[in-house]
């Protein structure tokens, strides 16, 4: 692997294969731009003192409108999702992200 293949691959969603990451699949309400969204579980959810388990409060933004879309996502104890909730934007599976950016 060449160092260009390496930057590019630190910036493209890699295969389920890390357990520490979740990854977020959103979809601009504005301009319906596709975002993939690298959540490092060991770090970005904080402790959720009054519900228990954890949340996240992720901002976002597309490359083609700039909208800044703001996601609040609740975990579990074991990390596992249990609410999530998006502004200005909807979550979208990865099978629909990835028919988006491959029909391009």
């Amino acid at each position: 692997m060449g160092f260009l293949d390496r930057i590019r691959s630190s910036f493209t969603p890699q295969a389920a294969g890390d357990s520490n990451a979740l990854w977020l699949y959103v979809r601009c309400a504005r301009c319906g731009a596709p975002l993939a969204v690298r959540v490092d579980l060991r770090n970005e959810p904080s402790v959720d003192y009054d519900n228990g388990g954890y949340v996240l409060h992720k901002e976002m933004m597309d490359s083609k409108c700039f909208t800044l879309m703001r996601a609040v996502v609740r975990f579990d104890d074991q990390h596992n999702v249990t609410e999530r909730k998006i502004d200005k934007g909807e979550f979208i599976t990865k099978e629909e992200y990835e028919k988006i950016t491959n029909g391009k």
